[in-house]
């Protein structure tokens, strides 16, 4: 989903063309789109208990981004108000009592739901685009990322770090569950296609693994997010990004070009009131 607070975020095809919605994909069982006229700057989507799923103020890129997963280089097209105009969004789906269950099918219902109410249809190709390619900095895993125990996942959660500036500390972190958020990424047992997909999230071009590893994963990388530096003479507390992938992860970035998949907005329209 967008950068920021939300905490959700990830194709059926028909030809060339991408139509947001299949028979095999799972769908909401009701949904209530309206226009958000608060003004709000503030984007915020995330799953409750109950198959519920609410994303407030938040526009049809960000939904698109979030259900299929995508960078911002990875989508185009579309007129201007998709960009600007801002939805709340209120979903149910019977079911499903986790929300950590639930949150990797949320993104997936939101792909009919776009389909429905937006009558959205993409197109997919490839375009060459700059990129971060995430590289081994040496021979040895960095402190804060480690192979996953599969034994581990059979007892209890694992409490994680509070992060800095958190006011509370974290609940246990679930095998199969991932924190990501400005400052901090966290994860237990899961791919490293996971962690890929969520530093993306705060770089300004698509990051892609070149590291060769594969298997599942725990990692706790922290630093200190470039918006919390209000000028150019401030000098963080901390490690920016790409120092923390190095120091804790054991990652260390370089720029690339590479054929990356984009999605075109073939057709989209405002959708219809509540």
């Amino acid at each position: 989903m967008t950068r920021g607070r939300t905490s959700l975020m990830v194709v059926a095809l028909a030809g060339q063309l991408l139509h947001a919605q299949s028979a095999a994909t799972p769908a909401f069982d009701v949904a209530s789109v309206k226009p958000n006229r608060s003004q709000d700057q503030e984007p915020a989507s995330f799953v409750q208990p109950g198959g519920r799923y609410t994303a407030t103020n938040i526009t049809v890129r960000a939904l698109v981004k979030s259900a299929y997963g995508l960078h911002d280089d990875q989508l185009t097209g579309g007129p201007g108000w998709v960009n600007s105009d801002r939805f709340d969004i209120s979903a149910k789906a019977e079911g499903y009592s986790v929300p950590s269950a639930f949150r990797d099918t949320a993104r997936l219902m939101l792909r009919p739901l776009l389909a429905d109410r937006f009558k959205l249809i993409l197109r997919r190709e490839r375009r060459d685009l700059p990129v971060y390619a995430l590289l081994r900095a040496g021979t040895e895993l960095g402190p804060q990322l480690r192979r996953a125990d599969p034994r581990h996942c059979d007892g209890a959660p694992r409490a994680m770090p509070t992060p800095p500036r958190a006011t509370e500390p974290e609940a246990p972190l679930p095998c199969g569950a991932e924190i990501y958020r400005p400052g901090h990424l966290a994860a237990r047992a899961m791919p490293l296609s996971a962690f890929v997909l969520n530093v993306s999230r705060y770089t300004d071009h698509v990051v892609v693994d070149r590291t060769g590893l594969e298997g599942k994963f725990d990692w706790e990388v922290q630093w200190i997010p470039d918006t919390l530096t209000l000028d150019g003479s401030n000098t963080p507390e901390g490690p920016l990004l790409f120092a923390a992938l190095r120091d804790q992860a054991g990652f260390r970035i370089e720029r690339q070009r590479s054929s990356i998949e984009v999605f075109v907005i073939e057709r989209v329209e405002p959708p219809d009131p509540d």
